[in-house]
């Protein structure tokens, strides 16, 4: 995402989510909850805020996060929740844990920023253990490519991603969907 964006919409961005009745944050911890347990350790890619894991580290989860915005990083800092924020573009760069880290993924808000994701679930897979869980949000477009490319009016692209596309990634790096929503978003539909 555009720096500037980033700069301009952090010390607003928990209240922006609110009031765009943006409920994909709860949803994602409701939908993992029995697959977690206490003293479990959870990377969220896309911190942000930390509007998502805040509410893994409410039940005794360790948090940690990653975020290519230097400002959201130090919003969640601010919340004292985390056990560690790297500042990381997962676009550009692996992720800066050793394999089999962690014990869950979340990414929540983040995959519609990201053209092509088979580097990214690759490392997802690479830095959680067995058994784990990765929870994401993605934007879903019917089309035969991977994912098509829609400008927006603050300039920056968003990506939706074909679910057959989402499917052959998580085949290929030995995931199984176990449980699936599909939400309405505010201004989302054309």
């Amino acid at each position: 995402m555009n720096k500037t964006i980033y700069k301009e919409l952090t010390s607003q961005y928990d209240e922006e989510v609110k009031s765009y009745d943006s409920y994909g944050h709860d949803i994602i911890f409701g939908m993992s909850f029995q697959f977690v347990n206490a003293n479990e350790k959870l990377l969220d890619i896309g911190i942000g805020t930390g509007l998502a894991s805040i509410h893994f580290s409410n039940i005794g989860l360790k948090i940690y996060g990653l975020d290519t915005s230097q400002e959201m990083l130090a919003v969640s800092q601010s919340k004292s929740f985390t056990e560690e924020l790297k500042r990381c573009d997962i676009t550009q760069e692996p992720i800066p844990y050793a394999d089999r880290c962690f014990n869950h993924v979340v990414c929540c808000g983040v995959l519609h920023f990201v053209s092509d994701l088979n580097m990214l679930l690759s490392e997802v897979k690479r830095v959680m253990r067995g058994g784990g869980i990765f929870a994401f949000t993605f934007a879903p477009q019917e089309t035969s490519a991977n994912y098509i490319d829609e400008p927006t009016a603050w300039g920056v692209s968003i990506f939706k991603h074909s679910p057959q596309y989402i499917m052959e990634l998580l085949e290929t790096n030995d995931m199984e969907l176990l449980k699936e929503q599909r939400l309405l978003i505010k201004g989302g539909i054309k």
